[in-house]
């Protein structure tokens, strides 16, 4: 026995040492932050210093804004499945796209002791590329395609749901809020949509004076004025002959009234059924003058590096549709003689809103010379069309359902399996006494429920409660965290309810005998023993007694070292082994699989040798149940004195040589209740079927402690 304390006070030092630090955030603002920036934005020059209002590092390539960095902190404090936040770095580019995620620090026990970090890494780098404006959703079924409608759905991590929820929330609530800060996004207002029965006369001359099609004339003059060179400069390319440089005319052409007078009914139908999908838009740009808007360098079905369409200060992404690449143009007779006519696409996702103002960019350039480096200027023209011509969508609704309610409602069927579970165990512990009346009955339903914990509530579910869930109350209850993270994970909520319920009435022996999936596997091994006729060691009474203490100890310990530092206490619940038994499967680091090797390897020889002196969690019930109002077990005036049948038979010894029950260390297995009911078993009993003596009655209270 002193060899397996060793073994275990070995272990148990073992994993301490090679259980890894918590992860928060030890980053230096002046240089790690940076270089973590640096990063997400590889093709940076320069990330300047934080700005308080609004906080983010704006993220500069040459002298042009390219992003901005940020943390999530900031912003947001949503409080993961620990209670704590996740303090999050993360990076975005004036388009709206995520560029990066990094996690700087978090206190989430399935990534610090369980699955590691780097499932979550893997996590994060789903995020590069997507639009902060859509709603992302964790998801754990395979999805063909990230966009879904107006979702985007990413892949949520294993035995870490609502980790990885938690994590997500805090990545979209914070890059809204920063990206609303630094006006990449002023609102969140869905396009409006264009009114396709309304179709007005109209003509060349009416479409410019009403602003329709929009025109911008740059004279060489004025282009080489805004280089500061000569007309004559060979570096404006092209070198222009007479004083025009380039008139550009730019018309949306989605509204019928437009669209069909530019491009004809046939063309207009084409573009609107065949080309363009639900939401997208089609802008035309033409151009009389000599300098070319695609360039030569131009490949059809690209963006042109010449033009530029913004909106709200953000750039939208003007694609050519390549529309006339079979067919020639059918243009009205007033059109002006055109040197270019192209149509541009703009994508349903790029957050381009056609009732609101825009502009569009020409981009000239100034080719690089000697002792000259190269240099660009643009030119813009606003547009707007009149609100008649468009729907005015309603405003987005906003999902202001609590997390946590979202959580329980896509998790229905687990509650609805789990209820029933309990309903059933409800049953039981009220018809105990018919129960029990049957031993081989009794064995099929124990087993039976045993074996719904260890399958279902474990490893199912991932519903096995843990010391650590009694940090997170202890931070609720100190105002540390907020309530509702108690809920975040509905089965260890319910659990949490009905194992106080039964702590209240019963003591903790509901959860320890009949609720705990690492208790079940205890239960197998000495199932496995008895079967193989291994012999149990029998610890002395008066050393067992002293042995109790220990997850006493321990308990008081974790709680104390939690009021200080959470991960220290959090490193220190690995005393507990449920996290690689029930939460990893024992897929883990050798050690932490070691540990709990031993720890079902020493309930061969000692019945659930950890839930009797080492485990914390039943050390809490124990505690928190010591004065429970029922103690319903029964017992004789002949338990203890004589007969010592249950008190030998008692698996976790919880009944003394005196014959009584200590509530405290029962786990309420009911054992000891079959004997008592069984005439060819329980000695007063059996002498009262050969009628040698009648049994005392029953004395519940008077023989329970």
């Amino acid at each position: 026995m002193q060899r397996l304390m060793r073994l275990g006070a070995s272990m148990l030092l073992m994993l301490a040492l090679s259980t890894p630090v918590t992860a928060q955030a030890r980053v230096d603002n002046g240089q790690s932050l940076p270089a973590l920036i640096q990063q997400i934005f590889p093709e940076a020059t320069e990330i300047r210093p934080k700005q308080s209002d609004p906080p983010v590092w704006p993220v500069y390539q040459v002298t042009e804004l390219i992003g901005y960095a940020f943390l999530s902190g900031d912003y947001v404090q949503r409080p993961g499945f620990s209670g704590a936040p996740y303090q999050l770095l993360i990076g975005i580019d004036r388009d709206g796209l995520y560029r990066g995620v990094r996690v700087l620090e978090h206190h989430e026990p399935i990534f610090l002791h369980g699955l590691g970090p780097e499932p979550m890494h893997r996590f994060t780098e789903q995020y590069p590329g997507l639009d902060l404006r859509h709603t992302i959703k964790v998801t754990s079924a395979s999805v063909r395609s990230k966009h879904a409608g107006s979702n985007v759905y990413i892949d949520g991590i294993t035995k870490a749901t609502v980790s990885a929820i938690v994590l997500n929330e805090t990545v979209m609530l914070s890059a809204i809020q920063a990206a609303q800060a630094t006006g990449l996004i002023p609102y969140r207002k869905p396009p409006a949509q264009v009114r396709m029965d309304l179709l007005e006369r109209t003509d060349w001359a009416q479409l410019l004076d009403h602003g329709w099609v929009r025109t911008l004339t740059l004279s060489a003059p004025e282009v080489a004025r805004a280089f500061d060179a000569d007309t004559a400069d060979a570096a404006l390319e092209p070198r222009l002959a007479g004083e025009t440089f380039a008139r550009v005319h730019v018309a949306y052409l989605n509204p019928p009234t437009i669209g069909r007078y530019l491009l004809g009914d046939e063309h207009y139908q084409r573009l609107i059924n065949a080309r363009l999908e639900p939401g997208e838009h089609a802008v035309l740009v033409m151009n009389e003058g000599p300098w070319s808007m695609l360039g030569d360098d131009f490949v059809r079905g690209t963006p042109s590096d010449r033009l530029a369409l913004e909106q709200n200060g953000v750039q939208v992404e003007l694609r050519d549709l390549d529309f006339y690449h079979v067919v020639d143009p059918q243009l009205p007779a007033a059109l002006p003689a055109l040197e270019e006519f192209r149509i541009f696409g703009i994508q349903s996702g790029a957050g381009f809103d056609p009732a609101s103002p825009w502009t569009l960019k020409l981009v000239v350039s100034r080719e690089q010379g000697y002792l000259r480096p190269p240099d660009v200027r643009t030119f813009a023209v606003d547009y707007q069309l009149p609100s008649r011509f468009f729907i005015d969508s309603a405003p987005e609704p906003v999902d202001n359902t609590p997390l946590w309610l979202q959580i329980w409602q896509d998790s229905a069927i687990k509650i609805a399996v789990l209820l029933a579970g309990l309903v059933l165990l409800s049953a039981i512990i009220l018809g105990h006494r018919r129960v029990t009346a049957d031993a081989r009955r009794f064995r099929v339903i124990r087993w039976g429920y045993l074996l719904y914990t260890l399958i279902f509530i474990g490893y199912i579910t991932q519903g096995q409660l843990s010391i650590t869930n009694v940090f997170t109350i202890i931070r609720v209850v100190s105002g540390s965290a907020d309530g509702s993270v108690l809920m975040l994970d509905p089965v260890i909520f319910i659990l949490w309810c009905y194992v106080l319920l039964t702590l209240l009435l019963w003591g903790r022996g509901y959860f320890c005998g009949w609720l705990c999936p690492f208790g079940v596997l205890q239960e197998m091994v000495a199932a496995v023993a008895q079967t193989l006729k291994i012999r149990q060691r029998r610890i002395p009474f008066r050393v067992h007694r002293r042995l109790w203490a220990l997850k006493y100890l321990i308990l008081a310990g974790l709680v104390g070292v939690s009021l200080y530092s959470l991960g220290s206490a959090e490193r220190g619940a690995e005393v507990e082994p449920f996290k690689t038994a029930i939460t990893m499967s024992f897929v883990r680091e050798w050690p932490f699989v070691l540990y709990a090797l031993v720890l079902l390897g020493a309930g061969l020889f000692v019945h659930k040798f950890f839930c009797r002196y080492l485990c914390p969690l039943g050390a809490c019930f124990a505690v928190l149940g010591h004065f429970h109002l029922l103690r319903w077990l029964p017992r004789r005036r002949e338990c203890g004195s004589p007969c010592q049948l249950c008190a030998n038979r008692c698996g976790i010894r919880a009944i003394e040589p005196s014959g009584r029950i200590n509530y405290r260390e029962c786990i309420q297995c009911y054992d000891c209740e079959v004997i008592y009911r069984d005439d060819h078993q329980c000695v007063p009993l059996i002498n009262a079927r050969k009628g040698k003596k009648r049994p005392s009655g029953v004395d519940v209270i008077a023989r329970a402690s």
